[in-house]
């Protein structure tokens, strides 16, 4: 396993090395995600619609039930295997859909993180926090939900890193419940 960790890095240093050589001429887009302003966008291929029927399935099922005024509380599967919480600031949620990710190093936290690529924004991570103070836009992974925070957001953001590929879906919806 810990092969394949030092491989998608070596793969994804290499691919971020490939798009900085490259000249941009994208209009700056507004940035609602964790990095600096002054940090240099890397464009997403696409943003609003899945590579393929068959990518991987990261899904962000919010819950109604377990709501705050301030934050957004659910469930993580991957693949249909529940992997752990999630919070999310209301105010600057994700919007339903479903959007390509993948890992990249966060110029933020300085290690690798998913990033979704969400219309409109920059730098949309998974990554770790306990409050929703700590998120601008991002997705916080934890063990356990605690009134308006989650638990071992570390050790989650690990075991979900763990599983996932190189490049996925991520969906964002809302249980049925």
């Amino acid at each position: 396993m810990e092969t394949n960790v030092w491989t998608q890095l070596f793969a994804l240093v290499a691919d971020i090395v490939s798009l900085l050589s490259k000249p941009s001429n994208n209009p700056p887009s507004q940035s609602s995600g964790g990095a600096s302003p002054n940090v240099l966008e890397i464009p997403a291929a696409s943003t609003s619609t899945s590579k393929s029927a068959t990518s991987p399935v990261l899904r962000v099922i919010r819950d109604a039930k377990k709501t705050t005024t301030d934050a957004l509380f659910g469930d993580m599967t991957y693949n249909n295997k529940w992997l752990c919480f999630t919070m999310e600031r209301t105010a600057v949620a994700i919007p339903e859909g479903t959007y390509n990710a993948h890992l990249e190093m966060s110029p933020h936290f300085g290690f690798v993180t998913p990033h979704i690529d969400v219309p409109q924004r920059t730098y949309i991570e998974i990554h770790p926090a306990n409050y929703v103070s700590q998120l601008e836009g991002c997705v916080a992974v934890g063990s356990a939900i605690d009134g308006d925070a989650v638990d071992n957001s570390r050790r989650a953001f690990d075991s979900m890193m763990s599983v996932l590929p190189q490049e996925f879906t991520v969906e964002v919806c809302s249980s049925s419940n």
